[in-house]
């Protein structure tokens, strides 16, 4: 059996995105991020989840870390991966502080099949038919990412960045 495994970053030229923000409630990031990855991005709770939270609140301010992660699946050989993480610190006395929150993504598309066979009919269908399609995947990908972005921060109070319906985002 062969395999043909093809990964695209979402946000090239850049593998990730950051968003820095300062003020009250830093911690409120953790909050709204779990709190919206299902609805935001339409997956299940096996399609989502949290890898870590770490605090060391042993000294003021409270230092923390927290990681999640979305797999969106868009066809039967493609999804979308997704993953997002924040380092911030907030004061033990007025809770205020900072977070950045760094964001990045990939499509990953993995066809399986007879290793003669596969080749030739991967060729055929990726010419008439896929490179298309994945180019939208990938763009698709790199707005659901800006859009969820502009999403925390309008919880913020930031400004938003526009997000171009199809093409580069420059």
């Amino acid at each position: 059996m062969g395999q043909l495994l093809l990964v695209d970053e979402c946000l090239t030229p850049n593998r990730q995105i950051a968003m820095t923000y300062s003020g009250p409630d830093p911690w409120g990031i953790a909050k709204k991020i779990a709190d919206n990855l299902k609805p935001y991005f339409h997956v299940s709770s096996s399609k989502n989840g949290r890898q870590r939270i770490n605090w060391d609140d042993a000294m003021d301010p409270i230092t923390f870390y927290a990681r999640w992660w979305v797999m969106r699946p868009k066809s039967r050989f493609t999804a979308f991966w997704i993953e997002m993480w924040v380092i911030g610190n907030k004061s033990k006395v007025n809770n205020t502080g900072e977070f950045t929150l760094y964001m990045e993504g990939k499509t990953k598309t993995e066809v399986s099949g007879w290793g003669i066979l596969l080749r030739p009919f991967w060729l055929m269908y990726s010419y008439f038919y896929y490179d298309r399609v994945r180019r939208q995947y990938i763009e698709s990908c790199r707005n659901q990412i800006l859009n969820f972005r502009n999403e925390i921060k309008e919880h913020f109070g930031l400004a938003k960045t526009e997000v171009p319906v199809h093409g580069v985002y420059a």
